[in-house]
C-alpha cells in the first residue's frame, strides 16, 4: 500500500515518540533497533508500508538520531595519566564561548541535537583532556602535539570550532587556525569562525570594508573575541607592523591564516617582535594551533630531515615561541602524517609535527556516505556510481603519441579530451559530460518536487588543473545550459503530451529510464513538465572556482539557495564545501590516496537526496577509491587496536595498505620515512622461509628452547622420527648414528604446530613469514587440509649435531651469514635458505612423480617442448602447488654460521652478533601448504618509521654508555 505524505509524516512522528520514550528512560539506541520501532509504529497506526517506504523511514530515523556505528577512540603517549584536567563545567560564566556556539549550532545548523550532545559531552572533553592544561604551572616550555582524524566532508569544522570554544573557556588565550592553502578556503573558514566564535565579521564593501555582527553576535551581548584576520584580509601587508600585543587585549585572540610561507612569516615576526618576553625568551600565554587539513603543506617534505621545508619549519617556529602550546592537526587523510619521522633531528630536535602525544579518531555516524558505501560493489550507494566510458586514452608510451606531442601538438589540442592534455587543449568534450549535466537538471527537478526547493544545489566538474581549460569547459557548459533552457522555454508546450516528439524530450526520457529508475516517489510525467523544468533550472549559475585571482566565489551567505555548476581543480579539492552536491563529473589521473580522497567532495550527508546524487568517473578511479577506502579502514582498525593494547603513537608502528601498483599513498616527498612491507594472508600452494635472523640473539635462544620443548613433548607422547627423504632412505636405519640426514614427525596435529609457532620469534624482515598471519591462516575455519602436519628437522653438511635432546643424530647445516643495511643477519647471499630438495620432504616417490609430471605438463602447455621441460629443474613450489592432498610441512633448520673470512674484516655489528651468539646454532624455519587453492599474491603496505624500527630492523637494544656505533 502506498501511503500519502500526511500519513508518512504522522507515521514518522509516532516512531520518534516511541524512540524518545526509550531513550529518555536510559536505553541506548542502536542502528539495528530502528526496524523494530518502524514495525511497532505501523502496527500502532494500522498503516501498511511497502519496502521503499520502509527503507525511507529507516533512513529518516537514522539521520534524525545519528546512530553511530563507529565510535571514536584515542591513543595516548601516557595511559597512566588520567587525562582528566578538563571537567566540562556547566557553569554559564565559565562557558561563555561554548554555550553561545552550542545555541548557534542548535538553531542555525543542520546538525541534530544528538550529535551536538555527543560533541559537548564526549568528543570535545576527550580531546580537551589530550591538550595541555592552560592553567598549569611548570618549568621551561611545553608543546603537546596531536592528530585528529575524521572523514571527508563529515563536519570537522564544527568539531574544531567547538574545540576552540571549549579551549578559550578553559584558559587558552591565543588560537591560530591554519585554514588550507587557498584564499577562497581561508575566507570560507573565516566566515564560519566569525559566525560561531567571534560574533562579527569584516567584509569588503566596494573599495572599503564593512563591519557587522553575525552568528553568535546577533544576541547583541558583549563580544569577547578579537580576530586579527577577516574575510577581507589575511595576515598580510603591514599586519606584522601592528603596534599592539597579546597582553594588551583581554579577549580571545584569533588568527585564521593560510598555510603560506609569507603569511606565516609575518605572523611569526609579529608574535616574536611584539610579544616575546626578553627575559625568558618565550610568550607566556597559552596557545592552541589548529592545523586544518594537516597532511597538506604542513608535512616536512625534504629528503634531508635536517633541512625542513619552509612551511613545516615556520609552523614549528610559531609553536616554539610559546611557553605552553598545543598543536592539533585535523585531517581526513592522515596518510602523510603517519609517515613523519618522530625522531627528527633538525635544529629543534624531536620537534617535527608527528602526533607524539595523541591520535584521536572522530566517531562516524551511520548516515555518513563514505567511499565504502559508494565504491564497494556491495555498498549501499554503489548504484549512484556512473562510469565514464566514452574517453579513449592514447597509448602514452607509443611512438605515435610521442611524435604527436613533439610534431603535431595542434592535432592533440583540437582532438578528444584525455588525461594528459596540455593547457592549450580546446578540443571535443566527451558526450558523457553533456549526459551528466542533463542529469543534474533532472535531479534539480526531483528535489523541487520533493518540497526541497529552497535547498542549495551544486554540480562539480573536475577535469583539468589548467585554468585555461577550465574556462574552455565553462564555455561548453554554458552552451549546454543555454541551449537547454532556450529549448524548454520556446519549444516545450505546457501540455507535455505535445512534447514527446521533441529531441530534448526524448533525450531526457532516455536519461530518466537509464539513470533514475530507482526513483519511485516522483514520476517522469511530473519531472518533464515545462513549468517544473524551468523552475528547477532557470537560476543555475555556471562558475569557474580555482585559486586564480579571477576565480568566482561560492557565496552561500549572500545566496543561500544557490544552484551552481562549479568547474575547477585544486580549489574544489580541499575543504571547500559544495552545498547540496547532486552530480560530480570527475576525470583526473591523480594517483595518491590523500589527494583522491580530498577531491571526492561527494562524501558526506545527503539526507533527502541520497538516492539521487550521482558520481561520474572512470572505472580506474572507482577501483582506486575502493582500494583507498580499504586502506583507510585498516588504518583506523590499527588505531583502535593500539588503544586496546594501550600502545602509544611512538610505541606502535602504523602500516598503510599499499596494494595497488598504480596508486601512491601520498606524495613521494611526504613519504621520505616510509618503508615497504609485503604481508601474506593466504599461503596455499607454496613454501616460505626465514632467510633473515634478528640481531637480538635472545630471540634465537628462545627459538632453541621452543624447539626443545616441542621435541620432548612429541617423543614423550609416542611420536617417532622418520627419514624425510622417503625416496632415499629406509626407516629401519633411522637410528644409524652415521646418517645425519633430515628426519620428521608425521601426522602432527595442527594444535601442536600452532603451539610451537606461538613460542617462536622471527624477524618481520621475512615478509612472507609473518608468524601471526600464518597462525591466523591455520586457525581460519575456511582453511582446508591443515589438520595434520609433517614437522621436518633438516639435516645438513656440518660436523655438529642438533643441540636438541632426542635429535642429536641429525647434523646441522652450514651457511654463510652477512649483515645488510636492514640491521638483520642474512643467512646466505641468495636471501633464501632453501635449496631444491625441501619440497620433496616427507613425500613418497609416487607423489614426487605426480607433482613433477604436472609441472612439466604445465610448461609444455605454455610452449616448451617435452625435451626442454625435462631439462628444467622442478621448483620447490611445484611439490605444493600440484599436490592439493599433501600435508602441510613445517621445516626447522639449525644453522652453523660459517667462520669469518680471516682476510676480510666483518662489519662491527656482525662481529658483535657472533660474539653474542657464542656456540649456539642459528634457527631458521620454512612452512609449506598444499595447493588446495591458487597461491595468492601478498598484499603490500607502506609502514612508518616506528613500525620499521620496531618490527623490521630488530636492532639490539644498547646499554647506556655503549658507544658501539658504525
Amino acid at each position: 500500500m502506498k501511503i500519502n505524505d500526511p500519513q508518512y509524516s504522522a507515521l514518522k512522528n509516532i516512531i520518534v515518540s516511541f524512540i524518545d520514550i526509550d531513550v529518555n528512560n536510559g536505553k541506548k539506541l542502536e542502528f539495528g533497533d530502528i526496524g523494530s520501532y518502524v514495525n511497532k509504529a505501523t502496527q500502532f497506526s494500522g498503516l501498511t508500508v511497502d519496502k521503499d517506504c520502509y527503507d525511507s523511514l529507516i533512513s529518516d530515523m537514522e539521520y534524525q538520531f545519528k546512530v553511530f556505528h563507529t565510535p571514536g577512540c584515542c591513543i595516548y603517549d601516557d595511559y597512566e595519566d588520567p587525562h582528566s584536567w578538563y571537567n566540562n563545567s556547566t557553569d554559564a560564566e565559565k562557558n561563555y564561548f561554548w554555550l553561545r556556539y552550542r545555541q548557534y549550532l542548535t538553531y542555525h545548523s543542520s546538525i541534530d541535537l544528538k550529535s551536538i550532545n555527543l560533541l559537548d559531552e564526549e568528543t570535545l572533553p576527550r580531546i580537551m583532556n589530550c591538550l595541555g592544561n592552560p592553567q598549569e604551572q611548570f618549568e621551561g616550555k611545553r608543546l603537546v602535539r596531536g592528530l585528529i582524524i575524521g572523514d571527508v566532508q563529515s563536519g570537522k569544522t564544527a568539531t574544531y570550532s567547538g574545540l576552540i570554544c571549549k579551549a578559550a573557556d578553559a584558559g587558552y588565550k591565543v588560537v591560530i587556525l591554519l585554514a588550507g592553502t587557498t584564499e577562497s578556503l581561508r575566507q570560507q573558514t573565516q566566515e564560519r569562525i566569525d559566525e560561531g566564535i567571534v560574533g562579527q565579521t569584516i567584509r569588503k564593501d566596494g573599495k572599503g570594508t564593512k563591519n557587522y555582527r553575525v552568528g553568535v553576535g546577533l544576541d547583541n551581548k558583549e563580544l569577547k573575541a578579537t580576530s586579527f584576520t577577516s574575510c577581507a584580509n589575511d595576515f598580510i601587508g603591514d599586519h606584522d607592523k601592528i603596534s599592539t600585543s597579546i597582553d594588551a587585549h583581554n579577549s580571545l585572540i584569533l588568527f585564521v591564516v593560510k598555510k603560506n610561507v609569507s603569511v606565516l612569516t609575518k605572523l611569526y615576526n609579529w608574535l616574536h617582535d611584539q610579544n616575546v618576553d626578553p627575559v625568558f625568551g618565550y610568550i607566556d600565554t597559552p596557545m592552541l594551533l589548529i592545523d586544518d587539513e594537516a597532511d597538506n603543506a604542513s608535512v616536512n617534505t625534504k629528503q634531508d630531515e635536517t633541512n625542513p621545508t619552509k612551511t613545516n619549519a615556520i609552523i614549528r617556529k610559531i609553536c616554539n615561541l610559546f611557553k605552553n602550546a598545543s598543536y592539533v592537526g585535523f585531517t581526513a587523510t592522515p596518510f602523510a602524517n603517519v609517515f613523519i619521522d618522530p625522531e627528527s633531528v633538525d635544529s629543534m630536535r624531536h620537534a617535527d609535527l608527528f602526533p607524539e602525544h595523541f591520535i584521536y579518531t572522530l566517531p562516524t555516524p551511520s548516515s555518513y556516505i563514505g567511499a565504502n558505501k559508494i565504491f564497494y560493489e556491495d555498498g549501499e550507494r554503489f548504484g549512484n556510481l556512473r562510469y565514464i566510458n566514452d574517453i579513449d586514452e592514447p597509448d602514452y608510451s607509443s611512438e605515435e603519441y610521442k611524435d604527436a606531442v613533439e610534431n603535431n601538438i595542434d592535432a592533440l589540442n583540437d582532438g578528444l579530451f584525455y588525461y594528459k592534455h596540455s593547457k592549450n587543449w580546446h578540443g571535443t568534450t566527451p558526450h558523457s559530460l553533456r549526459e551528466s549535466i542533463l542529469c543534474f537538471f533532472l535531479a534539480n527537478v526531483v528535489r523541487d518536487l520533493r518540497g526541497q526547493s529552497s535547498a542549495p544545489r551544486s554540480m562539480l566538474i573536475n577535469m583539468s588543473r589548467f585554468v585555461r581549460v577550465q574556462h574552455y569547459l565553462k564555455d561548453y557548459v554554458d552552451y549546454v545550459y543555454d541551449d537547454f533552457t532556450r529549448d524548454v522555454r520556446f519549444n516545450f508546450d505546457d501540455d507535455s503530451k505535445k512534447n514527446k516528439n521533441l529531441l530534448l524530450y526524448k533525450e531526457l526520457n532516455k536519461l530518466w529510464d537509464k539513470h533514475f529508475n530507482n526513483i519511485k516517489d516522483i514520476s517522469f510525467d511530473r519531472v518533464i513538465k515545462k513549468s517544473a523544468l524551468m523552475a528547477a533550472t532557470e537560476k543555475i549559475q555556471v562558475l569557474v572556482v580555482n585559486s586564480s585571482k579571477s576565480s568566482s566565489k561560492l557565496d552561500y551567505k549572500a545566496n543561500p539557495n544557490l544552484r551552481v555548476i562549479a568547474i575547477g581543480g585544486l580549489a574544489l579539492s580541499r575543504g571547500l564545501t559544495l552545498e547540496g552536491l547532486l552530480v560530480s563529473y570527475f576525470y583526473r589521473n591523480t594517483a595518491t590516496f590523500d589527494v583522491l580522497m580530498q577531491m571526492g567532495r561527494w562524501f558526506g550527508y545527503r539526507f533527502g537526496y541520497d538516492d539521487l546524487f550521482q558520481i561520474w568517473t572512470s572505472q580506474t578511479s572507482a577501483r582506486w577509491y575502493a582500494e583507498i577506502s580499504r586502506a583507510a579502514e585498516e588504518l583506523k582498525d590499527d588505531l583502535r587496536n593500539m588503544y586496546d593494547q594501550h600502545l602509544t603513537p611512538k610505541e606502535f608502528g602504523i602500516k598503510v595498505r599499499d596494494n595497488c601498483e598504480e596508486l601512491q599513498i601520498t606524495a613521494r616527498n611526504k613519504m621520505r620515512s616510509a618503508y615497504t612491507q609485503n604481508v601474506r594472508y593466504s599461503y596455499y600452494g607454496n613454501i616460505y622461509d626465514t632467510p633473515y635472523i634478528s640481531l637480538n640473539t635472545a630471540q634465537n635462544t628462545e627459538n632453541l628452547n621452543a624447539i626443545q620443548s616441542f621435541t620432548t613433548s612429541m617423543l614423550q607422547h609416542g611420536w617417532s622420527l622418520n627419514f624425510a627423504d622417503r625416496w632415499r632412505y629406509n626407516d629401519k636405519d633411522i637410528n644409524d648414528p652415521k646418517n645425519g640426514a633430515s628426519r620428521f614427525f608425521a601426522d602432527v596435529p595442527k594444535e601442536q604446530v600452532v603451539e610451537l609457532l606461538k613460542h617462536i620469534q622471527c624477524s618481520l624482515v621475512n615478509m612472507n613469514f609473518n608468524v601471526t598471519n600464518i597462525i591466523d591462516f591455520i586457525q581460519d575455519e575456511e582453511t582446508q587440509n591443515v589438520e595434520l602436519w609433517d614437522v621436518v628437522f633438516e639435516g645438513g653438511d656440518s660436523n655438529k649435531g642438533y643441540p636438541i635432546e632426542g635429535l642429536e643424530i641429525i647434523k646441522c647445516t652450514t651457511r654463510y651469514i652477512c649483515c645488510d643495511n636492514r640491521k638483520v643477519i642474512q643467512v646466505s647471499s641468495r636471501r633464501r635458505i632453501l635449496g631444491l630438495r625441501e619440497g620433496k620432504f616427507a613425500l613418497e616417490p609416487a607423489d614426487l612423480n605426480k607433482a613433477e609430471e604436472a609441472c612439466r605438463s604445465t610448461w609444455i602447455s605454455e610452449g616448451l617442448t617435452k625435451a626442454e621441460a625435462e631439462k628444467r629443474n622442478i621448483p620447490l613450489r611445484a611439490y605444493f602447488k600440484y599436490l592439493p592432498q599433501r600435508k602441510p610441512v613445517l621445516i626447522i633448520m639449525l644453522v652453523e654460521p660459517t667462520p669469518a673470512d680471516k682476510d676480510k674484516e666483518e662489519p662491527k655489528r656482525l662481529q658483535n652478533f657472533r660474539k653474542d651468539l657464542g656456540d649456539d646454532m642459528l634457527v631458521a624455519f620454512a612452512v609449506g601448504f598444499p595447493g588446495v587453492k591458487e597461491a595468492e599474491s601478498a598484499k603490500t603496505y607502506k609502514v612508518n618509521k616506528i613500525y620499521y624500527d620496531l618490527y623490521m630492523q630488530d636492532e639490539v637494544e644498547q646499554e647506556d654508555g655503549d658507544e658501539d656505533e658504525e
